[in-house]
């Protein structure tokens, strides 16, 4: 027999399989044992599987209960996510969009983004989080967010996400003004080598596209001293030191007009990261639809800036 489902059913099993006891979720989710098995029972009735492994010791999700936790969240999130859009377009906004951005992500796109949007768009609420690849793609999955900004994976396959390439944007090679490097005004990449840097970590697009760099001179590459991705400590380290840096193109601008940094006179032969965004398909609700629309015209807008690779 099937039975209706309700939030209430997901609630409940979502608090069993935390627990791993029918009675611990019972206090959690305030209601009695009896009334935990009952739900638990119509919920694998409706289902027509067996969703937990019970034992003197607790309960243990079975194959179709793992199956079932990842969807019966990003179910809730989906509709926690709906009612507080419905609840913002209530108050007189156009809905609410929560991005994701990454710590390499190009600063200067997602700004001129945000205050293209407060023109066009300026009931539109915009919700901005940041993390690492894992943390902010498990929150897309989950429906926490409703994309994710930032430079791509060279070669990186999400089966279950779609991923669109944006623009692809220039990095720099940065050192302190009072370097030995900075004096130079011809440079070669095995000039580099005696020193210290501070790199993205391994598997990072820009650390990938320095590997490739060296590695296709023939050349070792750099094990990095410290291994980060925050522009504020690189500039921090590296304006200290001797050590040797990589940032956004845009950032090294910044840095070197207050004299804070130099930019070296390299160039990379190979290809650059794409900043993209991914988004789980489909795109579910306008106000997406609104923001990312006004993020591809931004990336076309900044096509035509010097400096910028197309």
């Amino acid at each position: 027999m099937s039975l209706a489902l309700k939030t209430r059913h997901l609630q409940v099993f979502l608090a069993v399989a935390r627990a791993g006891s029918m009675q611990r979720a019972a206090r959690e989710a305030h209601l009695t044992q009896p009334a935990i098995s009952k739900l638990i029972g119509e919920l694998e009735e409706t289902l027509g599987a067996p969703l937990f492994e019970r034992s003197r010791r607790g309960v243990v999700p079975t194959e179709c209960g793992q199956a079932l936790i990842g969807r019966a969240q990003l179910v809730l999130n989906d509709l926690e996510s709906a009612r507080e859009e419905i609840a913002s377009i209530a108050r007189g906004a156009i809905g609410r969009v929560r991005v994701g951005v990454l710590p390499v992500a190009e600063a200067r796109l997602l700004a001129t983004t945000l205050l293209a949007l407060r023109k066009s768009a300026p009931r539109l609420a915009v919700q901005i989080e940041d993390g690492t690849r894992d943390v902010m793609l498990s929150a897309l999955r989950r429906g926490e967010i409703d994309c994710v900004i930032g430079r791509l994976d060279a070669g990186a396959a999400e089966p279950d996400l779609h991923i669109e390439k944006l623009i692809q944007l220039p990095i720099a090679v940065v050192v302190s003004p009072s370097h030995p490097l900075a004096r130079k005004r011809r440079l070669s990449w095995s000039d580099l080598l005696p020193y210290s840097w501070v790199l993205p970590q391994r598997g990072a697009p820009i650390r990938a596209v320095i590997d490739r760099e060296f590695t296709d001179l023939g050349l070792p590459p750099p094990v990095p001293a410290i291994e980060s991705t925050s522009f504020r400590l690189i500039q921090s380290v590296v304006s200290e030191t001797d050590m040797i840096g990589v940032i956004t193109y845009e950032a090294s601008l910044g840095y070197a007009r207050t004299g804070e940094l130099a930019v070296l006179p390299l160039k990379l032969s190979g290809p650059l990261p794409h900043i993209g965004v991914i988004t789980r398909v489909p795109v579910a609700s306008k106000a997406l639809g609104t923001f990312l629309a006004t993020l591809r015209r931004e990336c076309k807008t900044a096509l035509r800036s010097p400096g910028t690779a197309s």
